[in-house]
């Protein structure tokens, strides 16, 4: 009840994946972006209180930024969290690699933007 009443109310979240009961009690939602800064965690935030706390996780030279926040909402304890790629020291994130590449023959040159740095 408390899911359709805040989608309802706030259609905006529905770019979150939600999930009911795989915690006892605790309505959870996810995006894992290819852009942007948790942008839709500082959405929930606005529609239903809280404070979102930013975290980067490395993982070799791949950095990932998450965007957290715990609350609730007509009486259910909530959870929603939000990953995205950081940019790299050259300014580049993991998507903006794969772009790059994606289109590339093997063996062709591919030009990365210079400068950069964080």
């Amino acid at each position: 009840m408390a899911l359709a009443h805040l989608l309802v109310q706030h259609p905006q979240l529905t770019g979150l994946v939600w999930t009911v009961g795989e915690t006892p009690g605790v309505l959870s939602a996810r995006q894992v972006a290819e852009s942007g800064q948790g942008e839709i965690i500082d959405v929930c935030a606005a529609a239903m209180g809280g404070t979102v706390i930013r975290s980067v996780l490395n993982r070799g030279d791949d950095r990932q930024g998450v965007a957290q926040l715990v609350t609730s909402f007509d009486g259910v304890n909530v959870e929603a969290w939000a990953s995205y790629p950081l940019p790299d020291d050259h300014g580049l994130t993991s998507a903006d690699l794969r772009e790059l590449f994606a289109s590339r023959s093997l063996g062709e040159l591919v030009c990365l933007p210079g400068g950069g740095g964080r």
